[in-house]
């Protein structure tokens, strides 16, 4: 059907403009006098911060930047594996262009909705051929490939995650042992490390489980919640999550069988994803060595976990600008027990390098490309994932 007259302003591009609108400016006004105070209670120097990051060594600050691309790198050659299953087999460079683009929009309009996910479909299919059908290829497929890619990132944290439970273990006795001399106990320590093992060994069986016979996963969700849906108080909550996790199990059970079209190219992708989170905390311990600031991987992995958590906040700030600083800073300040400014100083780096920095390449990447993306496309896309 054709475009009806009055739909012009429909059809203009991704903009950014357009995604900053009046909660978004306001959000990030509350994120900047946030900031501000943070400066003012730690008696932050500003001027002091830019001569540290000024002062960086250059070749570091160099290789840092760069590990960031071959991060985003590394990811496209993860997904171009991934989309081979189903015959689509596009140019490397194209595809690190448009997981480029949609990552650094990803990090910038985190209040327009997955548009990562969606610019990467929306994108694809203008340009992406099914070999195997000689058609171009479908929303389906490129969403399968898309989903798959963000499963093996999952599955990929599970064993990592118990290294970062030791590594927070560390970082929390560190601090007890700087604040009060003594450290946490090695019982509490022994105890903390085998709930997470416990808690991902527990998380890698159900995986396995639901790819082998989701059906047996449905059925202890199905006597779990009806468990506790007998408490006439949590019958209402057990109903919802029950429908929920069914969705849930359902999901990844069809991502599953995509990855089990071709296990070799599925293993590659798993151990891609694993090199891409290996990479991420590299570039962190770079950057931060750059200004010289002390720190190993272990404490990277600990201080980047408990900062990320702050993007877990649904509040719609690009980035979470100004708050992802804040916190990333306050747990190099007490972590490392670095002085309020160095940490800071380390935290600012680390965001210029591995957000502001991508997300500039990004847009310009975008913008020089002959592939663009419209609001009807997000709009078309976003309708297709809700079906």
């Amino acid at each position: 059907m054709d475009n009806p007259p009055d739909t012009k302003s429909t059809l203009k591009e991704i903009s950014i403009r357009k995604a900053f609108d009046k909660k978004t400016i306001l959000l990030l006004g509350f994120a900047v006098i946030a900031l501000l105070f943070y400066f003012i209670l730690e008696d932050i120097s500003i001027t002091t911060i830019i001569r540290l990051i000024l002062s960086a060594n250059l070749l570091l600050l160099l290789i840092g930047s760069s590990i960031t691309f071959i991060v985003v790198l590394i990811d496209s050659i993860a997904w171009k594996i991934l989309m081979k299953i189903s015959s689509i087999n596009p140019p490397l460079s194209l595809v690190y262009r448009i997981q480029l683009s949609s990552f650094s929009y990803g990090l910038l309009i985190p209040s327009a909705g997955a548009v990562e996910i969606l610019m990467r479909i929306s994108m694809g299919k203008k340009v992406f051929f099914n070999e195997r059908e000689q058609k171009t290829a479908t929303s389906g497929e490129i969403l399968s490939s898309v989903v798959a890619h963000k499963l093996c990132g999952l599955l990929s944290f599970i064993p990592i995650s118990v290294f970062v439970a030791i590594a927070i273990l560390e970082y929390f006795s560190d601090i007890l042992e700087n604040e009060y001399g003594q450290p946490l106990s090695e019982e509490f320590a022994v105890i903390f490390i085998l709930i997470i093992t416990s808690i991902s060994i527990f998380a890698l069986i159900i995986f396995l489980i639901i790819a082998k016979s989701p059906k047996t996963v449905k059925r202890i969700f199905n006597s779990l919640f009806g468990a506790i849906g007998r408490t006439s108080s949590l019958k209402g909550w057990s109903e919802n999550a029950k429908a929920a996790s069914i969705d849930l199990i359902d999901d990844f059970s069809i991502q599953f069988t995509y990855l089990s079209q071709n296990k070799i190219s599925s293993t590659f992708a798993l151990i891609l994803a694993f090199l891409s989170q290996m990479a991420h905390w590299i570039a962190i311990l770079i950057l931060l060595h750059s200004i010289q600031i002390p720190i190993l991987l272990d404490q990277v992995a600990a201080v980047n976990f408990l900062a990320g958590t702050v993007d877990l906040i649904p509040v719609g700030i690009p980035g979470m600008a100004g708050l992802k600083e804040i916190s990333l800073a306050f747990f190099l300040n007490k972590g490392l027990g670095l002085t309020s400014t160095i940490a800071t100083a380390g935290a600012f780096l680390v965001q210029l390098a591995k957000f502001y920095f991508v997300i500039l390449v990004g847009i310009i990447v975008y913008a020089m490309s002959k592939i663009q993306v419209t609001k009807k496309d997000i709009e078309e896309e976003l309708a297709v994932i809700h079906d």
